[in-house]
């Protein structure tokens, strides 16, 4: 047998099989989320559009609270925001709400409602007010200090959430170039699998690979297939066609019923073998029609450990991430024995508590069926010698 690939060779061969994403325009609005940007976006309007207010008060000419105070004015006016501008003569108030606009800025200043006589709250405008303390600022916002136009809001290569939405929203974005989300499907192969059962004959497994997977990726479709090559083939015509990446489980290694080596292990593109882990070194790939097709072992923890290391990256890479490798990490410190490597790097599935400082409190008992114990792990440590002892940090990778 050859010599197992490293990991990191692995998920290089496998980032390969990424074609760059094709773009679409986008609307901005929920719909958006989890996607990236293809192109920068620029600013259509200035954030804030106008000069406002950013205090609920007055708003008064500061040569009027030149001498010592406390100082009454006569109040001429009212200006709740999203109201049209109006001037403030000399020698009077206006009342103001934060947002409001604020006509002229030049020698103005808001006067906070708490540093009057006025009571806080829906009142009825006063005839005038007593300005008990003047401000140290002038409490008004610029128009654009957030943003000019033409300005970038978001170059291209970002990830789009909430936040993203927001500020392209304020900015009067409305349309984005966004690479499209990669369709995905996923096969589970093998004819002791069945789907949901009331009740298992002999032989028989639930197949809990196929929704854990399709969970995982997001994908759209999830078919299961037994050990026929020709079913996998025509599977693999009919999904290749209309999906940016096939993910199967099982059948990769060299045994008699492998039916997705068997049948992928043909083509010119492919490779299986083995990489230099615990769980899960048996793996494979190949382009069917020119789709990828990431091969994953069928035991499912293994499955789930190498959708972690392998497909995760692949999927960011047919999203547009610019950087697919990258995953959000914490040292944690180990409060349970971690076991050793046993002579290969081995990925540790592990819970981490959060009430205090990071901390594992248990992990994964070795074993690539343990699938139940899976449950409840919220990342993964690597480690590839002696374990650290109780109270050392170690690098955890969140799911």
């Amino acid at each position: 047998m050859s010599t197992p690939r490293s990991i990191s060779a692995h998920l290089d061969a496998v980032l390969a099989l990424a074609p760059t994403p094709p773009a679409e325009p986008a609307a901005v609005d929920a719909s958006l989320i989890g996607r990236v940007l293809a192109a920068a976006a620029t600013a259509h309007f200035p954030v804030p559009p106008h000069a406002n207010s950013a205090m609920d008060g007055f708003l008064v000419h500061a040569t009027d609270l030149s001498s010592a105070g406390p100082w009454t004015l006569p109040v001429a006016g009212d200006v709740p925001a999203g109201a049209s501008l109006i001037d403030v003569p000399a020698g009077r108030a206006v009342r103001i709400m934060t947002g409001a606009p604020v006509a002229d800025t030049t020698g103005m200043l808001v006067v906070p409602v708490e540093n009057t006589t006025t009571p806080a709250g829906p009142v009825a405008l006063p005839d005038e007010v007593t300005i008990t303390d003047a401000p140290t600022k002038s409490h008004i916002r610029p128009a654009g200090e957030d943003i000019q136009p033409g300005a970038p809001v978001a170059t291209a290569g970002t990830l789009v959430d909430a936040a993203v939405i927001a500020a392209l929203t304020s900015a009067g974005v409305y349309s984005v170039s966004a690479y499209r989300r990669p369709r995905i499907a996923v096969i589970s192969s093998g004819e002791e699998l069945v789907a949901s059962p009331a009740q298992l004959a002999p032989g028989q497994l639930p197949d809990s690979n196929g929704p854990m997977l399709a969970a995982l990726s997001g994908a759209d479709t999830h078919v299961h297939v037994g050990d026929d090559p020709a079913v996998l083939a025509s599977a693999l015509d009919e999904l290749a066609s209309s999906h940016d990446l096939v993910i199967t489980s099982g059948g990769v290694s060299a045994g008699a019923f492998d039916v997705v080596h068997t049948v992928l292990g043909r083509t010119g593109s492919s490779w299986f073998g083995h990489v230099d882990q615990r769980p899960g070194a048996p793996q494979g790939y190949s382009l069917w029609n020119n789709t990828p097709v990431l091969c994953l072992p069928g035991n499912p923890v293994a499955a789930f450990v190498d959708f972690q290391l392998y497909a995760r990256p692949l999927i960011a890479a047919l999203s547009g991430r610019p950087a697919p490798r990258q995953r959000v990490n914490l040292r944690a410190r180990v409060d349970t024995h971690l076991p050793a490597s046993r002579g290969r790097p081995t990925i540790i599935p592990v819970t981490v508590d959060f009430q205090e400082a990071p901390t594992i409190t248990s992990h994964l008992p070795h074993g690539s069926h343990r699938i139940v114990s899976l449950a409840g792990t919220n990342g993964f440590c690597l480690i590839d010698s002696e374990p650290p002892a109780k109270g050392e940090d170690i690098t955890v990778y969140m799911y």
